[in-house]
């Protein structure tokens, strides 16, 4: 159960100013925190959008996903957010259903039905007495997989998703379920390379009820976008810590620099682009957040005549029938309205191999192979396509390897030691996903908003 809370709605002090470096859902939501207390906070953001990798654009006539796109009901977080922008008549259930393409059978299941997992001929009965004989360990663990005690874990964090799987599972249950779902279509990373704990994780925070909205997951960013002051095109190179604050140096978009002062500071960007910024930080972080593993994702949506005939919202594939792809996507089916005139859109996720494959082809070239792969799961795709859009995610999401989060707790020891009034947010303090940076941010917040309140309150003159 999430027990956190942010109780600060007044000012902590009138003429406190922030500057918040990244507008993406991590950085929106601490500067969104940081103005609600009565800061005057600035976001600066390199790219000529906000949103990040939870943003939505509008292309030819399709919502197109940019990155996060499935959201499930345990954000609750979010959901609060949500409801405090007024937001909550846009957003509503949405479907659960998901199918796994198993030598070209495709098996549908519900991620919040356990009865589907009994009954579903995706796996075997000995891989399902495999699954309930590995409960018990499952649940004996459960209390180190969640957003706040991730870090506490030893065992799974030994372990490698598949060398877990390996141990407690079946072969059978490492190719059509832990490969395809938690190894690919969720992290874009081989299950060899991520740690057990993550894996389940997301077996326990991802298989629930979904909402999302019509207008894509990206309306949450953009709303807080619209109602923060964020400046575009802007590269920072420069947080330093001065007598009064902090200095920010940053470009705008035409080449011209400039200095602001800020009382408080949040660098909410990917991990490997913090040390670029902060100057001054500690060599030991540095080298962390430089090291730290990411994804990298080509992301291919197509805007179609008409739907294919699948129900599901997400396919997952297995690697031995589709080498190239790992997921897909139907957003038509996720949710009523979120694709205008009957038509369908889709987005294709492939596996790395083609990922590095095609990284540096021309969009053309990369959707050409795309639709040739993708057309060995839905026949006669390429006569339905209208559109394509293709984005590049570098850095995508975080891999933490066996042992990770190990290094995370002592990351997170030695940051309790330094200025609280600059502060690190993003998606690298647990398993990499919206929410946790959504948390990451407010946690950012809180910290800052705690530290100005007592730094002011200590100022006052005593009372006689």
């Amino acid at each position: 159960m999430e027990t956190h809370q942010h109780p600060f709605t007044a000012p902590a002090t009138p003429a406190a100013t922030a500057v918040v470096v990244g507008a993406g859902i991590a950085g929106l939501t601490a500067a969104w925190r940081l103005r609600r207390a009565g800061l005057r906070v600035r976001v600066l953001e390199r790219e000529p959008a906000a949103g990040g990798r939870m943003r939505t654009v509008d292309h030819e006539g399709f919502r197109v996903e940019l990155g996060a796109s499935i959201l499930g009901r345990n954000y609750t977080g979010m959901l609060r957010l949500i409801e405090e922008l007024g937001l909550t008549h846009q957003f509503g259930p949405s479907s659960t259903l998901c199918g796994f393409d198993r030598d070209n059978t495709v098996h549908r299941l519900r991620t919040d039905s356990r009865g589907d997992l009994l009954r579903t001929r995706l796996i075997g009965p000995r891989t399902k007495a495999a699954v309930f004989r590995a409960l018990p360990n499952f649940l004996a663990h459960r209390r180190c997989l969640d957003w706040d005690t991730m870090d506490r874990n030893t065992y799974l964090d030994a372990l490698s998703a598949s060398q877990y799987a390996r141990r407690h599972l079946t072969q059978e249950a490492i190719d059509h379920l832990c490969e395809p779902l938690f190894g690919g279509g969720i992290v874009l990373a081989s299950p060899d390379r991520m740690a057990a704990a993550d894996m389940l994780f997301y077996t326990a925070k991802l298989l629930v009820p979904h909402f999302n909205s019509p207008q894509g997951a990206g309306l949450l960013t953009r709303t807080l976008a619209d109602r923060l002051d964020v400046e575009l095109n802007t590269r920072v190179t420069a947080v330093r810590r001065r007598d009064d604050g902090f200095s920010v140096t940053w470009r705008d978009g035409g080449g011209g620099e400039h200095t602001d002062r800020a009382d408080a500071v949040v660098v909410a960007v990917p991990a490997p682009c913090v040390p670029g910024i902060l100057p001054e930080l500690a060599p030991l972080d540095r080298d962390y957040l430089s090291s730290l593993p990411y994804s990298r994702a080509l992301i291919v949506s197509l805007g179609l005549e008409r739907p294919p005939r699948e129900r599901a919202f997400a396919l997952f594939l297995a690697r031995r029938t589709h080498p190239a792809l790992v997921g897909i996507e139907l957003h038509h089916n996720k949710i009523p309205g979120r694709v205008d005139d009957g038509r369908g859109l889709i987005t294709l996720h492939p596996r790395q191999e083609f990922t590095d494959r095609w990284w540096d082809a021309d969009d053309a070239t990369i959707t050409e192979e795309a639709i040739t792969a993708a057309a060995a799961v839905f026949p006669g795709l390429r006569d339905t396509v209208l559109t394509s859009h293709v984005s590049r995610q570098d850095p995508a999401l975080v891999v933490r390897p066996p042992g990770g989060y190990a290094d995370l707790r002592a990351f997170n020891a030695r940051r309790r030691t330094t200025d609280p009034r600059l502060q690190l947010a993003g998606d690298y303090f647990g398993p990499s996903s919206t929410y946790g940076a959504l948390r990451s941010g407010e946690e950012a917040a809180a910290r800052i908003l705690t530290h100005l309140t007592r730094t002011h309150r200590s100022r006052r003159p005593h009372e006689s």
